[in-house]
């Protein structure tokens, strides 16, 4: 299977959890329209997809043979990306680990990496882009973001008072 027939695979698994995204727009500028239709054609073709309209426009939906045939290349190919820690029994030592991140959207993907690993974690959102937990993972959310070059976008700091009387 070519790239742009995995990637297109990878949205549309991703579409499935989250059908309010749209399919335009959301693949890397460098495939032409002429590779993305000729991918979606050969998608069509095995069964995966099928095409549609609504309200005048056309659509993609993913079959049940395409999510049971690519589900399991997303789920590895997301594990990856994910910090390879597994949260563990702990008694919390009174301090909060927090992570900010403002990343950009042309790198939504890192985004949604990042607040799926921060779950696996045990950290709970105090607001869309700001996460806190008890759990200590501190050092290897840090090394995981220097690896990945994201520093530029994600703080993380620890702290005994979150300033709402806990």
């Amino acid at each position: 299977m070519n790239v742009i027939t995995e990637e297109i695979m990878e949205n549309l698994i991703d579409l499935v959890a989250r059908p309010h995204r749209l399919v335009y727009g959301y693949f890397p500028k460098e495939y032409s329209r002429n590779s993305i239709n000729k991918a979606v054609h050969r998608l069509t073709e095995k069964g995966y997809i099928q095409k549609g309209t609504m309200e005048d426009e056309i659509c993609i939906k993913l079959t049940e043979l395409g999510l049971k045939a690519f589900q399991g290349i997303s789920e590895r190919k997301i594990e990856k990306r994910f910090l390879n820690v597994k949260p563990k029994k702990f008694k919390w030592d009174g301090v909060w680990r927090v992570v900010i991140f403002d990343i950009p959207e042309e790198n939504k993907r890192v985004r949604y990496v990042l607040r799926e690993t921060l779950k696996i974690l045990g950290f709970r959102p105090l607001q869309k882009s700001v996460w806190i937990s008890k759990r200590n993972f501190t050092k290897e959310i840090r090394k995981w973001v220097k690896e990945l070059k994201l520093s530029q976008y994600i703080l993380i700091f620890e702290t005994k008072d979150l300033g709402s009387g806990n």
